[in-house]
């Protein structure tokens, strides 16, 4: 899921040393709690956690409100997120929903950061692939270290390998992120915003032509909070830090409901198998 903030995370935390002031704001220190049913207009989402660590937790706030949060120690390269489908790729899913990639798509989440002394680096992010792990995906970056936003960046990877990024704009803890995807291009352009609900981004980068490098299969959508050590950083080592996901939009393009067995059809196949069972 979150292997494409990996390199922009790196990038976040090498682009500027410095000892960070920790700002607490609305604090929620959660703690592996029970995660509840994240749910927007287009779907179900589905909790991913890579790998699971009793440091990281989720929980859904009215249903559309994600809140994630790591405590204490986490080791690098561990995190946790919502996907928009409940497989490994769209594909092998019974529930959710993805974007086909002959058509033009853009889809914005809002996001609120805070921390309570925090220390070590880690990673929030949004974006979109054609997998859970990330191997074909693209998005944007915020990294942090101490508890600070650092640097948003975008990234992308192609068959498992990291491409060339770009740093986007300087860290702040509240707006929203954006991403777009151009079928004809295979442009995927992302970018932030730090005023909430707004239907543009007010700085973007273009990550030109990676959806060409993919395997052209469906798009699914995720976000996700990481504990990642860059030299000189270490990985989340003490505190805990949230970060709350909501107000998910389509601003354009249209979502698709991954088909779930249907009813009719399943009464059906009962039928027969009752009928085969009497002869």
């Amino acid at each position: 899921m979150t292997s494409y903030l990996h390199t922009a995370l790196s990038l976040s935390l090498l682009a500027t040393c410095f000892t960070a002031n920790v700002s607490a704001s609305v604090v929620i220190v959660i703690n592996n709690p029970a995660p509840g049913t994240f749910e927007t207009a287009e779907g179900k989402w589905t909790l991913v956690e890579d790998p699971p660590h009793d440091g990281l937790g989720a929980v859904a706030i009215a249903g559309s409100t994600a809140m994630l949060g790591a405590d204490g120690a986490v080791p690098s390269a561990a995190d946790i997120g919502y996907a928009s489908v409940n497989g490994q790729d769209a594909m092998s899913s019974t529930g959710g929903f993805y974007f086909d990639p002959n058509f033009d798509f853009s889809v914005a989440i809002d996001f609120v950061f805070s921390a309570n002394s925090s220390l070590g680096a880690g990673g929030i992010g949004f974006g979109i692939g054609e997998d859970i792990n990330g191997s074909n995906s693209a998005g944007v970056g915020l990294g942090f270290v101490n508890g600070s936003p650092l640097l948003f960046a975008t990234a992308g990877r192609v068959g498992d390998v990291n491409q060339p990024l770009e740093s986007i704009t300087s860290g702040f803890g509240i707006g929203r992120l954006f991403v777009e995807y151009d079928s004809a291009s295979g442009d995927v352009i992302v970018g932030v915003n730090a005023t909430q609900g707004t239907p543009a981004p007010s700085v973007f980068k273009t990550i030109a032509g990676i959806q060409d490098l993919w395997d052209d299969e469906p798009l699914l959508v995720s976000f996700f909070l990481r504990s990642q050590a860059a030299s000189p950083f270490p990985s989340l080592t003490s505190g805990s830090v949230q970060s709350a996901f909501s107000n998910f939009e389509v601003l354009n393009g249209t979502p698709i409901s991954v088909p779930e067995p249907n009813a009719a059809l399943l009464a059906g196949a009962a039928f027969m198998c009752c009928l085969s069972r009497r002869r």
